[in-house]
């Protein structure tokens, strides 16, 4: 009983700490959950059982509440592609280092995969405070986590199975995937009726997703797979909007409860008999750290992100999952590892977590665009004067582009899309690629020279550094909220709420010379 008492009082450690200093409080529970291994007042067995149990249930649940795949249709592709190539690559290389420290192929096996995948929880916290969920690389990362969750819960059955032969693997990963299917048509096609259709109360809605989960727990522990597998797919039926918004709303305190302790009780089964453990540990975080940033990068831009965006798709990415961990309890439990082994999983996920706040950030994303070798070199000037910049194609870009030139003015447009571009370029429209707010780019579209400059830019902020860079050129810009608009108006912007109100105000600033920046 000491010891649960000391667990829930680490949980609770955590996650003050957590608020007080803006860290993200998984690797927090895991760090504080090494140091109640190390006094040794560790919870009994029975009762570590049932946390690891319900902690994890309820952890892969709201996981998988997340990962609304509607959100990435339109970028399947390139999802593909960065998923599966970081997983098999990054995946490669720790496997190729744990065979270099001495591990058996197995066990080797159940590190590379333990290194390959990236934390759901951590990186939608991130891009949830960054508001950028909804941004083209915030929909790319959310698809990749759902990919690469969906292989690790396949590899867990198929190396839990590794005892029982070939076919046994075979069969569980056709329940798997059976269930799987039951949940997409869940997902697609019954959920979405029901909150159309019936529109469940609160308490009624509450009542479904816990039945829900336990439904799929039950279907999970009757098919011989682990129940990891149905607590996740059941998320994934409720991660339609907006039944997920009030999923999490109405679950949210209880699933943090659980999580908290399962996090601590993860912690508090690693043991640290030798240095050499840290080390190992050490050098796994150094391989995710060094090698997930430029092969996420690569595949992105490859996939047509612009540099930017596949920066800071690679640095959001550089971390281990919180599923590697239970990866790492399949091993030990299934005798495969040993807990020494789990000890530098759960040590690996705790540092590259812990790190992710401070590497996944504008500063050293800009940084790294600097020394990104395709990224534009040139400081010329581009050539015009007195003309109009047109920063972020987008929807609309092409009628105010057609406006402008109607009226004889000269325009540029800077857009991050290599299709935007090419479309520019077959119209016979002078066109940067690259980042709407990257100070060298702005310099050769010569905006400082410019009458006036229009943003579109999905970011307030980066609409800032325009206005700030242009000086005394009027800067108006598209921005959604009231708030956002008046960060614009006070650095000297002029903000307009609304694309239809877009085009009276530019022939108003035309007709009457040019507006002075104004505030909001």
């Amino acid at each position: 009983m000491n010891g649960l008492a000391v667990l829930l009082a680490t949980a609770a450690a955590g996650y003050g700490l957590s608020q007080r200093f803006r860290l993200p409080v998984i690797p927090l529970l895991l760090v504080l959950g090494f140091a109640v291994s190390l006094t040794g007042l560790k919870p009994e067995g029975v009762t570590t059982e049932f946390i690891l149990e319900f902690g994890l249930a309820f952890l892969v649940f709201s996981a998988g509440i997340e990962l609304n795949p509607r959100r990435f249709f339109r970028q399947a592709r390139p999802v593909l592609w960065v998923a599966i190539g970081q997983f098999a690559l990054i995946g490669l290389a720790a496997f190729v280092v744990a065979r270099w420290l001495g591990y058996g192929t197995v066990a080797g096996l159940y590190m590379a995969f333990a290194t390959a995948a990236s934390s759901t929880l951590i990186v939608v916290k991130q891009l949830k405070t960054r508001q950028q969920m909804f941004e083209p690389f915030g929909r790319l990362v959310t698809g990749v986590l759902l990919v690469q969750d969906l292989m690790l819960i396949l590899v867990m059955v198929v190396l839990g199975r590794l005892g029982e032969g070939p076919w046994a693997m075979v069969q569980a990963s056709g329940s798997v995937v059976a269930l799987a299917a039951v949940a997409a048509v869940l997902h697609f096609r019954v959920f979405p009726w029901i909150e159309s259709t019936l529109r469940p109360d609160e308490e009624t809605l509450l009542m479904i997703s816990l039945a829900l989960l336990f439904t799929f727990l039950a279907a999970a522990h009757a098919l011989g797979i682990p129940l990891i597998a149905g607590a996740f797919l059941a998320g994934f039926v409720l991660s339609v909007a907006p039944v997920n918004g009030l999923v999490r709303g109405l679950l949210g305190s209880l699933a943090e409860f659980f999580q908290a302790v399962f996090f601590a009780t993860l912690g508090s089964l690693a043991v640290f008999t030798s240095p050499w453990i840290v080390l190992q540990a050490l050098g796994f975080a150094l391989l995710v750290l060094l090698i997930t940033p430029p092969v996420v990068t690569l595949l992105a831009e490859w996939q047509g992100l612009s540099s930017r965006s596949a920066i800071e798709s690679g640095l959001l990415l550089a971390q281990t999952s919180e599923l590697s961990l239970v990866l790492g309890l399949v091993g030990v439990t299934g005798g495969h590892l040993g807990i020494e082994s789990y000890s530098v999983i759960a040590l690996t996920c705790a540092l590259t977590m812990i790190l992710t706040p401070f590497l996944a950030t504008d500063r050293v994303t800009w940084k790294l665009l600097h020394w990104h070798p395709g990224r534009q070199t040139s400081d010329g000037f581009f050539g015009f004067q007195n003309h109009a910049v047109v920063i972020g194609f987008g929807s609309a870009g092409m009628w105010v582009v057609k406006e402008l030139k109607d009226a004889g003015h000269q325009v540029l447009v800077i857009d991050d899309d290599a299709s935007v571009i090419a479309g520019c370029e077959r119209n016979r429209i002078a066109c940067l690629r690259g980042d709407g707010c990257d100070p060298r780019l702005l310099r050769r579209a010569g905006v400082k020279e410019a009458r006036l400059i229009v943003a579109t830019l999905p970011r307030p902020a980066d609409v800032v550094k325009i206005v700030r860079f242009a000086g005394k050129v009027p800067v108006v810009a598209r921005i959604f909220e009231a708030e956002d608009a008046r960060e614009v108006g006070e650095a000297g912007g002029f903000p307009i709420l609304s694309s239809e109100a877009a085009l009276e105000k530019f022939l108003d600033w035309f007709d009457k010379g040019g507006p002075t920046p104004q505030k909001v």
